[in-house]
């Protein structure tokens, strides 16, 4: 017998739970007390998304862009949050394949669109892909200056690694990112 709608959301929620308790492992390690949480990094994400997708209407498809902004994490309850240089360096291919296997075992239930997306996230190859891709990055970006303000954390070297900025050749997210370093008075790094 198959679980109800409700039944099956109260288990997603029961699972990824702990994603509001996550801490953000990039900031932890250079020192940052009380980093934001898998959950608001999402969050944040996806507003950045919807405030992109409004802007530019006829660039990207509205649903399918912030469906991927809201999952992108989602697996992070299950695999914690694996720092960029480590999961590069280490663990990309087998990373990647967790968080597809684990997608589609949280939101399998709800349809198989959400793997769907999964996969063309990682993959990156479609504007919305490269647009939540990009803005993940400028969300990290846009945090990194606002611990800067509060004097939080060891961050400068996030200044000096050309793959924070990656705009993933979405024209308005490198706009973003050229505005986001004139405003700090930051050099882009090449």
């Amino acid at each position: 017998m198959t679980d109800s709608f409700s039944e099956r959301v109260i288990t997603l929620f029961e699972t990824i739970h702990p994603l509001d308790r996550i801490a953000r492992a990039g900031y932890v390690l250079r020192g940052v007390p009380e980093p934001e949480s898998i959950a608001a990094h999402s969050h944040f994400v996806s507003l950045m998304t919807l405030l992109f997708v409004d802007q530019y209407p006829d660039q990207f498809d509205r649903h399918k862009a912030l469906t991927m902004a809201i999952v992108h994490d989602l697996a992070e309850a299950k695999i914690m949050d694996i720092p960029m240089p480590a999961a590069d360096a280490h663990f990309s291919e087998a990373k990647h394949a967790a968080e597809q296997h684990i997608t589609e075992e949280l939101l399998g239930p709800f349809g198989n669109r959400f793997g769907k997306y999964q996969a063309e996230l990682a993959e990156g190859k479609s504007p919305e892909a490269r647009l939540v891709r990009g803005l993940d990055k400028a969300q990290m970006m846009m945090k990194i200056v606002m611990y800067e303000r509060e004097g939080k954390g060891r961050l400068a070297e996030f200044w000096d690694n050309p793959k924070n900025f990656a705009d993933y050749g979405i024209d308005c997210v490198s706009d973003f990112f050229d505005v986001l370093c004139k405003v700090t008075g930051r050099g882009r790094p090449e």
